[in-house]
């Protein structure tokens, strides 16, 4: 016989399996927008048809201002390598084939930001490789604007045109905070000297955006500034969504109840499952007033079934 009790627990806890599972599959995967692969002086409007065709998942779509693709620009170069410092270290050898396409502001058009905005894609969090290039307005901290160093090239990230995520500065090469503390040398600067402009290669790491950020914008100063390896991730990534946690609980309050009806039929029934006893004998029921006697069909012992009946009446 089908035991029910077994059969709605079951059900109840297999709907919730499939509850979690849906909320796992519903969460936002990240998307990694890697330029390795553009082709060196792509334009902005490249650039675009790039990610949206490639790149962005179905349903998003992208508009890009600002940018030009390069393998090769160095600084003019003042980008440090590894001695004997005739080859410069940038975001192309940066990459895992070691000769990728980076993104970097397009500076001979006068433009000192990359802009992305997104529609159909909402951002809640963002990684990426970037470089601040040297520049000729700062050749060393001693001759870098005047006091307070105001041509130290940097590097901003802002959200939605006004939230500034983070900023990075420049360094002087082997100084603390450098990629390679030991790339001091420079195409331009030779082997016997040491190149003294400030630059900075590096990584991110994982950042938190403001909600409902859509629009990304890099802002170099006071010149140069390359990213790749862009990681972003969607809301959800690690978070149920409300309707799934809603619909969770609704099944474990029904696996409550269940469990429940089945501990209340089982107290008041248990005494069905004794041995088989003569006809006519009379047995009461948790109702007040109600009995049961002993009717139906026969069997060995006794018989075996009940009709409910007035305590009292035979």
């Amino acid at each position: 016989m089908l035991d029910l009790r077994g059969s709605s627990t079951a059900i109840v806890m297999i709907g919730g399996l499939a509850l979690l599972i849906a909320g796992a599959s519903a969460e936002a995967s990240p998307i990694t927008l890697d330029f390795g692969s553009l082709a060196s002086g792509s334009s902005d409007a490249q650039i675009q048809t790039f990610m949206n065709n490639t790149l962005l998942p179905i349903g998003a779509s992208v508009t890009v201002t600002g940018a030009i693709a390069s393998n090769s620009y160095n600084g003019d170069g003042h980008v440090t390598g590894p001695s004997p410092g005739t080859n410069s270290f940038t975001l192309a050898q940066l990459d895992s084939a070691g000769n990728g396409t980076f993104i970097k502001n397009d500076t001979a058009n006068s433009w000192n930001e990359i802009k992305m905005v997104f529609t159909g894609l909402t951002l809640s969090s963002i990684s990426f490789d970037f470089e601040i290039f040297p520049d000729g307005t700062c050749p060393s901290l001693s001759n870098c604007g005047g006091q307070g160093n105001p041509n130290l090239p940097d590097l901003t990230l802002v959200a939605n045109g006004s939230n500034q995520v983070t900023q990075y500065n420049a360094v002087v090469p082997g100084q603390p905070g450098s990629y390679k503390l030991a790339y001091i040398h420079s195409p331009a600067s030779g082997p016997s000297s040491n190149e003294l402009a400030p630059q900075l290669l590096g990584s991110s790491g994982i950042l938190a955006l403001p909600a409902g950020t859509t629009e990304l914008e890099f802002e170099d100063w006071p010149a140069t500034i390359a990213i790749n390896d862009i990681v972003v991730s969607p809301p959800g990534n690690s978070v149920p969504e409300p309707a799934t946690i809603a619909l969770l609980s609704s099944g474990l309050l029904g696996l409550a109840l269940v469990q429940r009806r089945a501990s209340r039929h089982s107290t008041a029934f248990s005494w069905l499952k004794r041995p088989a006893v003569p006809r006519g004998s009379i047995a009461p029921t948790a109702g007040r007033g109600r009995c049961l006697r002993a009717a139906g069909r026969r069997g060995r012992g006794g018989v075996r079934g009940w009709r409910q009946i007035q305590c009292g009446s035979r």
